[in-house]
């Protein structure tokens, strides 16, 4: 049955072309757009590669760590992401065209050329997971109605578990198939393929537990109690949500659904589209249940995107389909421009911006902002106070940069690879892209000086700190963020925290 999935034989014309000019302009793309601090805060993963890391579950670190070992190239370390909806968009076709041979290219074209999956070439832990959760589900509907084997309920739960080892959303998706199964299909088989599902996720729940009970519960206080603030306004951020789900699903495809509001009754008694429904949309109505408590993210309902184009496919005529792709490709070019005109139009344009002058520039020409940094690169050591920026800073100077004071609750997998304790005495030059004031952090140094450097039309900051005094870092700063981030609750058992052995900080 999944040999079949991979035929290509008699592929319309139009999507092989559309397929093919989405793939070169996306590699473009990719080599185009200078490195954002989130990948090249994945890219640090991939070189100190692990079985998790502070954020996040740790696949797109060893996805990095293998494309690593080929070059560091943007394009190349963001291949994965650039074939992403390009497999996709053909997954979606292949699922279809047996069921819908009329439209299965129409609705494959018009998720390929949404603008989220148009321009969107960075690599993230999004990546993987949107992938193994699409396969993922394919296998399970697999299962349930077509092969009825356990083989299938088993590589369902496998790809499962790899989607978990992407990023915790794949929870979402596991709940989805519990429900759909106990509400749906309790019979004994059935139960026993969610059963087995559970066992191929087993090894990796166990995995990222040990993890965590070795590593100070970073995952769980980061992903459960550090990121969780409520929302602002709820009425606010409901808006919000729904504004994105137009954004994403366009106002045409969102006007033909409502216009064709009674075939979508008719549609929910075939097995594809009513699987593909609830996966698609059970999660987005948890979403709502959610912003009380968090904001939603576009990122969060990207693993669940593709479904809803399954779950649509039949509702919407050839005619609504095609006019849906027209949309899409007309909105994306809307997208195209603009990012190309923040990178094309001189950069006296944002000249009562300085911060974006500041961004644009190092994002441009980070080689000429680092010949500024030469002179001093064997007598200092180098950080940032951002993660991001020490991140993108690390991946074009291919040394390791430390973050300095706080910093954000994101991202702190810099405090594994660095000991203050042994630059205790030693010298350390901040750089800052922004203007933010660095003198705060010269109470830290028996010396420091600001200097300023600029690259063209930006300037940039350094505080250039001579003979670091640890304890007073120790007493002002790590306190802080054993505080606030190193909290483990009393009702979680410790194995290894290495962050308070390291600095002193007993017990939880």
């Amino acid at each position: 049955m999944f040999n079949a999935f991979l035929d290509k034989e008699n592929m319309p014309p139009l999507l092989l072309r559309v397929l093919l000019t989405v793939f070169f302009f996306r590699v473009a793309l990719a080599a185009w757009l200078p490195m954002t601090g989130d990948e090249a805060y994945f890219i640090v993963w991939g070189k100190n590669l692990d079985y998790g890391y502070y954020d996040h579950t740790p696949f797109v670190g060893w996805l990095l760590a293998t494309l690593l070992s080929v070059s560091d190239a943007a394009w190349w370390l963001r291949m994965p992401s650039v074939l992403l909806p390009i497999a996709i968009s053909y997954g979606i076709y292949r699922i279809l065209l047996p069921r819908l041979p009329q439209v299965a290219a129409w609705v494959a074209l018009a998720y390929l050329v949404a603008p989220v999956n148009l321009i969107n070439v960075l690599i993230t832990t999004d990546t993987p997971l949107i992938f193994f959760s699409f396969v993922s589900a394919w296998f399970f509907y697999l299962a349930l109605y077509e092969s009825k084997s356990n083989k299938d309920f088993l590589l369902a739960g496998l790809f499962l578990g790899l989607a978990f080892f992407s990023k915790y959303f794949a929870v979402l998706l596991g709940f989805s198939y519990g429900f759909y199964i106990v509400l749906f299909h309790r019979e004994r088989k059935n139960l026993i393929g969610l059963s087995l599902i559970l066992l191929m996720v087993a090894p990796f729940v166990g995995l990222n537990l040990l993890w965590n009970y070795n590593h100070c519960w970073n995952n769980i206080l980061f992903n459960l109690f550090n990121r969780t603030a409520g929302a602002d306004d709820s009425l606010i951020s409901l808006v919000k949500y729904i504004g994105m789900l137009v954004y994403l699903f366009s106002p045409v495809l969102i006007f033909y659904l409502i216009k064709n509001k009674a075939i979508v009754k008719m549609r929910w008694s075939e097995n594809i589209y009513r699987v593909y429904t609830w996966l698609a949309f059970f999660p987005l109505a948890l979403f709502l249940l959610l912003l009380l408590r968090k904001e939603i993210g576009l990122h969060w309902v990207l693993s669940f995107y593709p479904f809803a184009f399954i779950a649509l496919a039949g509702v919407l005529n050839v005619k609504q389909w095609r006019w849906t792709f027209h949309f899409m490709w007309a909105f994306s070019l809307i997208h195209v421009f603009a990012v190309s005109s923040i990178m094309l139009l001189p950069v006296e344009t944002f000249a009562n911006k300085k911060e974006a002058v500041e961004n644009l520039i190092f994002g441009k020409y980070p080689e000429e902002v680092l010949e500024k940094l030469k002179p001093y690169e064997k007598d200092y050591t180098f950080a940032t106070i951002s993660y991001g920026m020490s991140s993108v800073l690390s991946y074009y100077s291919n040394k390791h940069v430390i973050v300095f004071d706080k910093a954000s609750f994101h991202a702190r997998e810099d405090e594994r690879l660095t000991d203050y304790k042994s630059l205790d005495g030693k010298n350390i030059l901040i750089f800052k892209r922004t203007a933010l004031n660095l003198d705060k952090l010269k109470r830290y140094f028996a010396h420091a000086e600001r200097k300023s450097f600029k690259v063209r039309e930006a300037t940039y900051e350094l505080l250039i700190g001579q003979e670091f005094n640890y304890q007073l870092y120790h007493k002002e700063i790590l306190q802080k963020i054993n505080k606030d981030f190193y909290a483990i609750p009393d009702w979680l058992p410790v194995g290894q925290c290495e962050f308070k052995e390291k600095y002193g900080f007993g017990g939880k």
